[in-house]
């Protein structure tokens, strides 16, 4: 048996140790029986505990991570943050009718236009009505991954749900941040107007988990957010699907004994325990020397290349300044070996994280960008000029709530002038989480359809006539 003072370090990953190392003869799920170099790979043995029940090794595990963290409660998921997001409007539309009781009207969750696409099929499955807040007008381009919501901003939709007679429906303001570009919310703003209004503050932080090991703390839960999502396998040392729900000590009382329930509602009831061993082991893998390294190289390259303000750990390159097509800049970088995590025709999106190899690959990076730049150098094509301005009032109207519509026949049509008046069956971005020219319910306008085919959309899903 590993000794105590390790079992209380890494609860699950001891655990695994001594059961491998008995050699058991497997007469359990699943039906490798351990073998293909898959021995972490179990089910709930005694001992294993139980994700969704959890009183021992992963509850152990669990509480360690909210230490490190500042939570109240930390919750592991091994199905990312989508089940994570949908747990969180689950627990905030419960919230909901605790308070106001079953015979209320339906809830409504006032969120940031660029939601994840999960969060609008929470609303399909949980019957909530979505209010939306857009970004105010600005003369940064258009990018439909950005959207940068201020504090005075979320007020006045607050104000105006007040006006509306409809505040006291509204169960959760639900943000994201940071953005697919990396852009960062004043969370502290935004929670000070939420919190003031007696609302529940949901925060999407997937690409940002691993803000709490700067040198400056940016997590969301150290700025006010209640509950925050975090994907913690896009940003940490972590198996692809594991993720985290934190709720803050300062969350309402009690909000956290439906987080289990909420969880298992969204996601598997046999989890990956090879995903819950990687989050076990967050402690071993981090160390505060690797983040002060990488913080290092990669301030540089935000120096010397062209890139947005916003996290430190993501260059995201505003490439149409330079006259260049973002997706040409892509297969550019692929060509060169380096595969980023997203580009459009705008802008191109690298993640980087302690665990590239520095200094070569920034500076190949660095070479390759400038070398991109000097040689590439052209002109956005005339035809979409105008399209990148009107693109910021494109906010189409709400017909159906997703909820009303989820189960409608439906059918895919080509992105013409001929769709306009038609609702869409289904959101449509190009990147998650973003800001969707049109959502489930939404009646598809000139807007729209100029926004579609500037971003090369073929075909979308429309409401059967």
């Amino acid at each position: 048996m590993a000794d105590n003072e390790n079992y209380e370090l890494h609860p699950i990953k001891n655990f695994l140790e001594d059961y491998t190392g008995r050699k058991s003869i497997r007469l359990h799920m699943p039906g490798h029986k351990g073998q293909f170099g898959y021995e972490d790979d179990i089910t709930e043995i005694p001992g294993a505990d139980s994700l969704y029940m959890s009183d021992g090794i992963i509850a152990a595990s669990e509480k360690k991570t909210a230490d490190i963290f500042g939570a109240r409660r930390t919750c592991y998921g091994t199905e990312g943050s989508s089940q994570i997001i949908k747990a969180m409007c689950f627990m905030a539309v419960k919230r909901y009718y605790e308070q106001k009781g079953m015979l209320s009207k339906k809830p409504i969750i006032l969120a940031a236009r660029n939601a994840h696409k999960s969060f609008i099929h929470a609303s399909g499955l949980l019957e909530f009505d979505i209010k939306w807040m857009y970004s105010e007008n600005s003369d940064d381009h258009f990018s439909i991954c950005k959207c940068n919501l201020t504090p005075e901003r979320v007020e006045r939709y607050l104000v105006d749900l007040e006006t509306e007679e409809v505040l006291d429906r509204v169960a959760a303001v639900y943000i994201t941040s940071p953005d697919y570009l990396g852009n960062l919310l004043d969370i502290d703003g935004i929670a000070e107007v939420v919190h003031r209004h007696g609302l529940l503050l949901i925060c999407d932080n997937a690409h940002g988990a691993y803000l709490r090991f700067l040198k400056e703390d940016l997590h969301p839960l150290s700025h006010g957010a209640d509950i925050v999502s975090d994907s913690a396998h896009k940003t940490l040392p972590i198996l692809t699907g594991g993720a985290y729900m934190h709720i803050s000590h300062n969350a309402p009382e009690g909000i956290e004994q439906s987080a289990k329930k909420a969880m298992l509602m969204f996601g598997s009831t046999s989890p990956s325990y090879m995903i819950l061993k990687s989050l076990d082991e967050l402690t071993e893998k981090i160390k505060e020397e690797d983040f002060i390294r990488a913080q290092k190289y990669i301030g540089e390259l935000r120096e010397i290349v062209p890139c947005l303000e916003g996290e430190p750990f993501k260059i995201t390159i505003p490439v149409y300044k330079f006259g260049l097509n973002g997706i040409e800049v892509f297969e550019r970088l692929r060509h060169a070996n380096m595969e980023p995590e997203y580009a459009d025709r705008d802008y191109v999106v690298t993640m980087w994280s302690p665990y590239n190899k520095f200094p070569v690959e920034s500076i190949w990076f660095k070479r390759m960008i400038t070398e991109i730049i000097e040689e590439t150098k052209g002109t956005l094509e005339a035809e979409f000029a105008d399209i990148a301005v009107k693109k910021f009032d494109c906010r189409p109207r709400v017909r159906y709530q997703p909820y009303e519509v989820l189960y409608t026949s439906s059918e895919m049509v080509e992105v013409s002038d001929s769709i306009i008046g038609r609702v869409a069956a289904d959101q449509l971005a190009p990147c998650p989480p973003a800001i969707s020219p049109v959502v489930i319910g939404e009646v598809i306008d000139e807007d729209v359809v100029n926004v579609l085919k500037y971003y090369d959309v073929k075909t979308i899903e429309v409401l059967k006539n």
